[in-house]
């Protein structure tokens, strides 16, 4: 199995990354809250990704996925900088899945261009 079929599989049985209940990690001016919410945006984004695995048909979003995974993952590194253990395992697991993400999409585009 290819590279990208593993990493396909894994993000289709992975759950999406959650926050617990009334956690509201702040760090320098930014709230996780906001980065998981554009982590899901991002990961709506990568579902273009299924009909191409599906179906053969490469429809890339219109909008500029890699940017907004780069973006998130940046932020998502400057956010964990100096975390309690706790604190820093909810910003890592949303870590591990935005640069999985970042890897599928990268994979699909280059693959449906050929």
């Amino acid at each position: 199995m290819s590279d990208f079929m593993e990493r396909y599989a894994l993000w289709r049985s992975l759950p999406f990354p959650g926050l617990r209940r009334g956690e509201n990690l702040l760090r320098a001016g930014e709230n996780l809250a906001l980065i998981h919410g554009d982590l899901a945006l991002a990961d709506e984004h990568v579902t273009q990704v299924i009909p191409f695995v599906d179906e053969g048909i490469f429809r890339p979003s219109q909008a500029d996925v890699m940017g907004l995974l780069d973006g998130i993952i940046s932020r998502l590194e400057r956010f964990g900088e100096g975390m309690a253990a706790e604190e820093r395992e909810v910003v890592d697991a949303h870590h591990r899945y935005a640069v999985l993400l970042q890897q599928i999409y990268a994979e699909f585009l280059r693959i449906g261009a050929l």
